[in-house]
């Protein structure tokens, strides 16, 4: 029994993948449409789930071995592996890496964690080593089939991104709850939310960004690990975790010890990691609710839009995997402020500067503005680069620090084919990965030339489709990280029609609009 009758208890992945599926299609299913192409993505989206569950119950296998297997948390920093035991293992930790089926030797005898070394060839060591390897095996299984799982509903719904701009019926379909309740239910997820990131641990990946922005404000060349770990995540910029840190640190004298001094499991790098997956995830949420309002002219869609995100079981499982969640928020607000053509640019640079991957964004956001407000847009983008090249040239040592911190935040090398995880280490030939790279380089470009005038509804709908094709062919947990197009999937699924919204007639009208606004008390006198 527990010590207190009000005791909290984290809902198990699982039961809560069941409970919020239900809950989902009791909200936002039309019963009364029940062939709407709205039940159609909804279905869709609940359908992520069962991927999700097969990754995480194959991690949860492999880390209840009783010794170590090798595991990347000990060979190189692990995407998100968790120092907790996988018995509490929190929610919101991205799941860590997977190997290749048969890499991994077990053990020698004497190095088992749970009794004196056994003779060799005794027979109950050796049923014991084939339980665990079959343990082993068991759990890698479960990863390759989550990933394909993943891959097989991403490709779906990417499909049905490409295929939104010929569906020209949209009927508003509001949620089956009304907007007060709806209210109180998405405050109270966040709340949730919030309290389930201050309380639950934090993964390496969330405080490597932290500890490496200090080493970049203290001009040290970051350790070969932190540079893998750059590499791993597909390059991003340590600068943006520092924000975060410099208020947890109570003095710059502080802030300016070397690493020697400081622990790497300082309490100050976990705050910094916790303040920021904070403020991430209210960002998002906020800028849904503000899509649907200004951009929707439906406050209730924008509300249902961020309740449906915080029910996911995604966002459960991944609430404080800020490499999910940062770049996916800065993806929410360029659509927020697409209006402004220099603010959504520098969006979709800081974007870039975090994780690089929206860099392919660029043909299609350029392409829509094409016709007015391209200028304004690229010269967004130039401005938030440079204030990251800018960042790095302050903080490096010398010329050739430069250059390696240049080269790990914009992905200056060729296509990484050695120590890939997820799909590609548990099974896929690596040779794939080339061609599908090409594939997807020539996707993106193709937005270019078609369609050759892009409204508001195709803008969100092929960001989120190059979004998803990201996943196709990201070495490392790819199709997981679905916080970089779940948010405008979801738009999407509840946006009313926009054909006549393109970028030249909103841009016009959004200036006609701010000339009319004039102060009161420079109207003439009546």
């Amino acid at each position: 029994m527990t010590e207190s009758p009000f005791d909290y208890q984290p809902i198990a992945h699982a039961t809560w993948a069941y409970l919020s599926s239900l809950l989902m299609l009791a909200l936002f299913f039309k019963f009364n449409r029940f062939w709407s192409v709205r039940n159609f993505d909804l279905v869709l989206i609940i359908l992520l789930a069962p991927g999700i569950l097969l990754i995480d119950y194959g991690l949860k296998l492999e880390k209840s071995l009783p010794f170590n297997l090798v595991t990347a948390s000990e060979t190189q920093p692990a995407q998100g592996v968790d120092s907790e035991p996988a018995a509490s293992q929190p929610s919101g930790k991205t799941p860590g890496p997977s190997r290749e089926p048969g890499s991994q030797a077990l053990p020698k005898p004497e190095d088992a964690e749970d009794g004196p070394a056994a003779v060799p060839g005794d027979p109950a060591k050796i049923i014991q080593d084939a339980k665990r390897a079959k343990q082993l095996e068991r759990g890698q299984w479960s990863q390759r089939y989550g990933y394909i799982w993943l891959f097989s509903v991403g490709a779906l719904i990417m499909l049905r991104m490409l295929l939104d701009p010929i569906l020209v019926r949209r009927p508003v379909l509001l949620p089956n709850l009304s907007i007060g309740a709806l209210i109180f239910l998405g405050c109270s997820l966040l709340t949730f939310l919030v309290v389930n990131i201050i309380t639950v641990g934090v993964s390496e990946d969330d405080m490597s960004g932290a500890r490496s922005a200090v080493k970049m404000l203290q001009r040290e060349t970051a350790e070969q690990s932190e540079t893998a770990q750059l590499q791993r995540h597909g390059p991003g910029f340590p600068l943006f975790h520092l924000f975060p840190v410099i208020p947890t640190f109570d003095t710059g004298e502080q802030l300016l010890k070397t690493d020697a001094d400081r622990p790497q499991n300082d309490p100050k790098y976990r705050a910094a990691a916790k303040s920021l997956a904070i403020a991430g995830q209210t960002a998002l949420i906020l800028g849904l609710i503000l899509i649907g309002f200004y951009h929707f002219n439906n406050f209730a869609i924008g509300v249902g839009m961020a309740t449906i995100y915080l029910m996911l079981p995604y966002t459960t499982l991944f609430t404080g995997a800020v490499l999910h969640v940062l770049p996916g928020a800065l993806l929410i607000w360029a659509i927020v402020c697409f209006r402004k053509p220099w603010m959504a640019g520098i969006f979709i640079g800081l974007a870039t500067g975090v994780s690089y991957y929206p860099l392919f964004l660029l043909p299609l956001w350029i392409s829509f503005y094409w016709e007015n407000g391209v200028k304004r847009f690229v010269a967004g983008v130039v401005i938030a680069l440079s204030v990251c090249i800018g960042g790095l040239l302050m903080t490096s040592s010398d010329l050739s620090h430069f250059g390696s911190q240049l080269q790990a935040t914009f992905g200056f090398w060729l296509p990484m084919m050695d120590g890939l995880e997820g799909i590609w280490g548990l099974g896929w030939s690596r040779s794939y990965r080339l061609p599908i790279l090409v594939a997807f380089f020539l996707f993106c470009v193709s937005f270019v030339f078609w369609p050759i005038r892009k409204n508001l509804g195709t803008l969100i709908a092929y960001t989120c489709a190059i979004m998803i094709g990201v996943q196709f062919w990201h070495g490392f947990g790819g199709g997981l990280f679905m916080a970089w197009y779940l948010p405008t999937a979801l738009m999407i699924i509840f946006r009313p029609a926009m054909e006549g919204r393109v970028a030249s007639v909103e841009l016009r009208n959004y200036r006609k609009a701010k000339a009319l606004e004039t102060p009161e008390d420079l109207l003439p006198a009546p």
